[in-house]
C-alpha cells in the first residue's frame, strides 16, 4: 500500500496569449477592458439595464472563457446565466444564486443563499443543498466570499447569528457543507474590520482582500489580515464593482473611488507579496463598470486533494512525470503511483498550457519516513486514535472514506497531540491526513 507524503509546488512559466481582458457590465452594455493596453470594447448590447444587486454576484471560469452572472438579463429568462466570452452567446437558466464561486476542478458553482451553502453542478444543472451555515436573517454585502482550491473550502464572511451578532470568517467545505473553522472579525477601536474584494491566488491558496484603503492577506482561521499596505488616495468603494487577482503577472487589481478631484474612479495594480502599488489608472467607462471578472487565460495549478493529482476542466490532459510523458486523459485528474516530480499540459478551449509541478514521494504505509514530525497510534485501532506532532503546535486532521468523502475535519490549536473517538465510526480503512506547519502526511488507519 502506498501514500502520499511531501507535496512541494514549483511554478513552471505558461504558453499562451497576452491579453489580460477584465469584463462586466456597464449600464445596458456587457464590456471589456484590457488592463495591459487601457483599450476598452463594447461586447453585447441590451434592450435595458440588467437587475443588479449588492450580492455581487458574478465569477468567472478563467481557463475556458465564461462569465457567470447571477441576476436578470433583459431578454433572457432566469437568474441565472453563463456568457460565452468567446463566441458572446448566453445561456441562461432558473437557479437563484448567491454569492457565487466557481470550482475548477469539478466544474461548479458555490454560492450561499438563506441562510444555506449550495453547488450547482455545471454539467447536469443539479443543485445540491450542502447544509446550513447561519440562521439566514441578516448578510454582508459585497465581494466577502472566495473559493481556494487547494484546501477545497468556500470563505465566506458573515454575521452566522443574525444582524445583530459579530461577524465571522468562516472556512466551509465545499463538498460536506461543514464549517472547518469559524473566527470573529478582529475588533480594533471597538470596529469590525471585515474585508472585502475577496479573491485566491489559484497557485498559493492565499486571500487577499482589502478594507477602507488597506490590502494584505487574509488569515482565516485568526480572524485578521496581514502585510497591510494603503492606497494614498483611496476615498471608498463603489457598489457592485469586484476586485480581481490577475495570475498571468499575480497582481491584485482594486477599483476605487479616490480623493483626486480631477480622477476619482481608479483602480490600483498591487503587488501584496512585495507590499508595492504598481500602477494606478482610470477605470473605463466614467467608472461605470460593475461585477469586474478577469479573463487572463493562466496557466493551470496542480492541486492534490485525498491524493489524486487535479488540474482545472479543460479538454485533453497530458501527464508529465520527470519530464517524461506518462499517459494521456480525457479527465482532469492522475492518481500518482511512484515518486518524482509531476506535472500536466492541459488544452483549453482557446489555449494550451503546462501546469504547475508538484514533487510527490511515495513512501509504504510501514515507512517512518518524515514521521518524525507525526506520530499516529495506535494502528490498527478500535477505540481510540492518537496524534503527536511532535516539532509542532497546531494541526488540521482529516479522516476520509475510501471514496474521498470526508467524515472528520478538524483544527487543533496550542497543543502538540490529539485524541480521537473512534466509537462511532464503522468497522474499515480510513484515510487520515495531517496537516502542519512543516509537513503534511497521509496514512491508511483501520478500524476494528
Amino acid at each position: 500500500m502506498k501514500k502520499l507524503i511531501v507535496l512541494i509546488c514549483l511554478s513552471l512559466l505558461m504558453e499562451g496569449t497576452n491579453a489580460q481582458n477584465i469584463y462586466g457590465f456597464s449600464e445596458n452594455i456587457f464590456c471589456s477592458f484590457d488592463i495591459s493596453s487601457s483599450t476598452k470594447d463594447t461586447l453585447i448590447v441590451f434592450a435595458g439595464n440588467p437587475w443588479i444587486n449588492l450580492g455581487f454576484h458574478a465569477a468567472i471560469d478563467r481557463f475556458n472563457g465564461r462569465y457567470f452572472f447571477g441576476g436578470s438579463l433583459p431578454g433572457f429568462n432566469g437568474n441565472f446565466h453563463i456568457i460565452d466570452l468567446v463566441d458572446l452567446s448566453i445561456n441562461s437558466y432558473p437557479v437563484i444564486v448567491e454569492n457565487i464561486e466557481y470550482d475548477f476542478i469539478k466544474d461548479r458553482i458555490i454560492y450561499v443563499k438563506y441562510g444555506n451553502i449550495y453547488s450547482l453542478d455545471l454539467t447536469t444543472f443539479q443543485e445540491t443543498n450542502l447544509g446550513q451555515i447561519d440562521n439566514g436573517n441578516a448578510t454582508i454585502f459585497g465581494q466577502i466570499r472566495t473559493y481556494v482550491p487547494q484546501t477545497n473550502e468556500y470563505f465566506h464572511v458573515d454575521y452566522i447569528n443574525g444582524a445583530f451578532g459579530d461577524p465571522y470568517f468562516l472556512m466551509i467545505n465545499a463538498d460536506s457543507g461543514e464549517i472547518n473553522c469559524e473566527e470573529k472579525v478582529e475588533e480594533i477601536g471597538g470596529i469590525f474590520y471585515s474585508p472585502g474584494g475577496l479573491v485566491t491566488n489559484n497557485f498559493t491558496g492565499d486571500i487577499i482582500g482589502h478594507r477602507n484603503g488597506k490590502y494584505g492577506i487574509v488569515n482565516g482561521c485568526e480572524g485578521s489580515m496581514t502585510k497591510l499596505s494603503t492606497i494614498q488616495d483611496y476615498y471608498a468603494h463603489l457598489n457592485n464593482q469586484m476586485a480581481v487577482y490577475n495570475h498571468k503577472d499575480n497582481t491584485y487589481i482594486i477599483p476605487y473611488y479616490s480623493t483626486t478631484a480631477n480622477n476619482r474612479y481608479k483602480m490600483a495594480i498591487v503587488d501584496v507579496y512585495n507590499d508595492e502599488i504598481i500602477e494606478t489608472k482610470s477605470q473605463p467607462w466614467d467608472g461605470k463598470m460593475n461585477l469586474q471578472q478577469i479573463y487572463e487565460k493562466p496557466f493551470a495549478p496542480l492541486i492534490c486533494l485525498n491524493d489524486t493529482l487535479f488540474v482545472p476542466k479543460g479538454q485533453n490532459y497530458k501527464w508529465f512525470l520527470n519530464n517524461e510523458l506518462i499517459g494521456e486523459t480525457n479527465t482532469n485528474y492522475w492518481v500518482p503511483t511512484a515518486s518524482g516530480i509531476y506535472k500536466a499540459e492541459v488544452t483549453f478551449r482557446e489555449y494550451a498550457t503546462y501546469s504547475t509541478e508538484k514533487e510527490i514521494i511515495l513512501t509504504s504505509t510501514e515507512s517512518n519516513e518524515l514521521t518524525d514530525r507525526v506520530v499516529i497510534y495506535p494502528n490498527p485501532a478500535s477505540e481510540f486514535l492518537h496524534i503527536d506532532f511532535l516539532n509542532d503546535y497546531s494541526a488540521t486532521v482529516q479522516i476520509a472514506e475510501l471514496t474521498g468523502k470526508v467524515i472528520y475535519n478538524e483544527i487543533f490549536k496550542n497543543t502538540s497531540m490529539a485524541r480521537i473517538e473512534l466509537h462511532h465510526f464503522p468497522k474499515g480503512v480510513y484515510l487520515i491526513s495531517v496537516k502542519t506547519n512543516n509537513t503534511h502526511v497521509t496514512k491508511l488507519v483501520t478500524k476494528l
